[in-house]
């Protein structure tokens, strides 16, 4: 392996499989989904497809997946409109997690799963990583 000079995480899988930190109620066993987040030099992209059961769907990214601060990524409900999918730190754990945007589509959370749980949501994006000291 080559390394980058001043690269901070040098022995990083390409990409890694962030299913298993998905909330419950997010995604089906057997069902056809995948989360997968790719982090280098100071940028990282993530890609997934999961089937929608809350607005949070994931409770906790690896310190590495972290981003510089709160922000957004592109989502499509599969059979439905777009919308973001947010980036939102200092939650009560300390962690980062990101949260299907109710907002973007301009309705509540209980109006959003009304017509959209049991769908598939697809996110793809980039976004830059957070500096670990």
């Amino acid at each position: 392996m080559t390394l980058i000079p001043n690269q901070p995480y040098p022995d990083l899988p390409a990409w890694e499989d962030l299913e298993s930190i998905l909330r419950n109620g997010w995604g089906v066993p057997g069902a056809a989904q995948s989360f997968q987040g790719y982090a280098e030099k100071n940028s990282v992209t993530v890609f997934g497809r999961v089937q929608i059961g809350a607005s949070h769907v994931i409770g906790d990214l690896p310190q590495h997946f972290r981003a510089i601060r709160h922000l957004s990524v592109q989502a499509l409900i599969l059979g439905g409109p777009s919308c973001l999918v947010e980036l939102q730190g200092g939650t009560a754990s300390g962690g980062w997690q990101l949260v299907m945007s109710a907002y973007s589509l301009g309705l509540t959370n209980a109006q959003m799963m009304a017509p959209y749980g049991g769908k598939y949501l697809s996110i793809a994006g980039s976004y830059p990583r957070k500096a670990v000291a």
